[in-house]
């Protein structure tokens, strides 16, 4: 490794929900990182995956996707967008749903425009485009409207296009030591990974209202050389009416939730874990400043 020229920084991915951050984080990490759903919303908090070579460190950072806030949850969201695009960016990664309509990306395309960083445009789900002209003419639509130093066509779910982007983001990063240690992939526990997979499923099983109304807290997390690791999970909801639902006739419903998100969570860390779920209601809880404190949305303020 030349120290002198190592190159090390954070580019963040900034876009609306449902465009494909989760996706590309993932393979940008090489590993079953962040949740992924097909609905919106799935992270809620800023997630770090670190992906490095022999001169480069790259932390790429994950935010919420990019909404107009309807409640006190979302507003952190919002937040962490704000704070991720303004005071952690080397280089912001814009990304664009080709298949989506773009006039919705108008209020992160102004916030974009304040950036001192470089911007990379990146074009996501372009296997899913069967006319490439439509690529070329929303490219055309957003450099009008924005800075864009670089733009790269990619498919974060089949991993096209990403060997190039990688290599874009660390030649543009600035001279400077590694912040984390060589081979740490994520700045994540395991707790944190546990609750996310568990959530994920919540996503993929449920319809309506209800994944967007559940927080997943980590009771307890504990591992032994006697292959009998535990993880014990309190799911919140917001109205005693959900509680039945997640729960399902007999159980039947997070039996199969618990059975998923154990497989889920025994992928991603490599071992054994015998996964326990509790349903729990907590009234309102996205509109709750004091739980949104508890859960890690919001820094308690002081007295």
């Amino acid at each position: 490794m030349d120290e002198k020229n190592f190159k090390s920084g954070f580019a963040v991915l900034a876009g609306l929900p449902n465009a494909g951050k989760s996706t590309l984080l993932n393979q940008l990490a090489g590993g079953l990182l962040s949740a992924v759903t097909h609905k919106p919303q799935t992270t809620r908090q800023n997630i770090l995956a670190i992906s490095e070579g022999e001169n480069y460190q790259i932390v790429f950072v994950d935010t919420p996707g990019f909404l107009k806030p309807q409640y006190k949850l979302q507003q952190t969201m919002a937040d962490c967008v704000n704070r991720a695009v303004n005071e952690e960016a080397d280089v912001v990664l814009f990304l664009a749903d080709v298949t989506a309509d773009f006039t919705q990306n108008a209020q992160l395309v102004e916030k974009l425009k304040k950036v001192f960083c470089p911007v990379f445009l990146v074009l996501n789900k372009m296997d899913l485009l069967k006319d490439k002209s439509t690529a070329d003419a929303l490219e055309e639509r957003i450099k009008k409207e924005l800075n864009v130093q670089k733009t790269f066509r990619i498919s974060a779910s089949k991993g096209a296009g990403i060997k190039e982007l990688i290599s874009a983001v660390a030649e543009a990063l600035p001279v400077s030591p590694a912040y984390f240690p060589k081979g740490q992939w994520t700045d994540r526990f395991e707790r944190f990974y546990a609750a996310e997979f568990i959530r994920e499923q919540i996503f993929l099983l449920y319809q309506k209202e209800i994944p967007y109304s559940t927080y997943v807290e980590i009771e307890k997390f504990t591992e032994d050389l006697g292959n009998k690791n535990f993880i014990r999970a309190k799911i919140h909801v917001e109205r005693d009416s959900q509680k039945p639902i997640v729960i399902g006739k007999g159980g039947s419903s997070i039996a199969k939730l618990r059975e998923r998100a154990q497989k889920r969570i025994e992928e991603f860390l490599g071992k054994k874990y015998r996964v326990e779920l509790n349903v729990v209601v907590s009234p309102n809880w996205r509109n709750n400043t004091a739980l949104l404190e508890q859960f890690g949305y919001l820094q308690k303020e002081e007295e």
